[in-house]
């Protein structure tokens, strides 16, 4: 009988590696919005087939930052499958990372709530 696999394995290597190379790509790039912005997260499908890169910046510029990640994908998707040593590429996606801006918020209602 064989054990199942714990979630990952594979994953929790590969993830990383995506992790520096994206990062390592936006600092390059000579877009300045890039440059500001940080990897928050990376997820990989178990297949290797999709790959979603959370981002997020300290400027509040979300709608500049996501034009320029669209403009530049296919760019940072060729460094990557030049980088990455996996029989599978994952097409990329970025998503906006707000995790930041709702922690701001959260601690703003909670010195609210403690005011009172």
């Amino acid at each position: 009988m064989m054990k199942k696999q714990t979630r990952g394995g594979r994953i929790n290597r590969i993830n990383p590696q995506i992790h520096q190379i994206i990062s390592q790509e936006l600092l390059r790039s000579s877009n300045p919005n890039l440059n500001k912005a940080t990897v928050t997260h990376v997820a990989t499908s178990p297949d290797l087939k999709r790959c979603t890169i959370y981002v997020s910046s300290l400027e509040n510029a979300k709608g500049t930052l996501s034009n320029a990640l669209d403009k530049n994908r296919v760019k940072i998707q060729k460094e990557l499958g030049r980088q990455l040593t996996t029989k599978f590429i994952p097409k990329i996606q970025f998503e906006i990372d707000t995790s930041f801006e709702n922690a701001d918020k959260l601690n703003e209602l909670i010195y609210k709530a403690n005011e009172k």
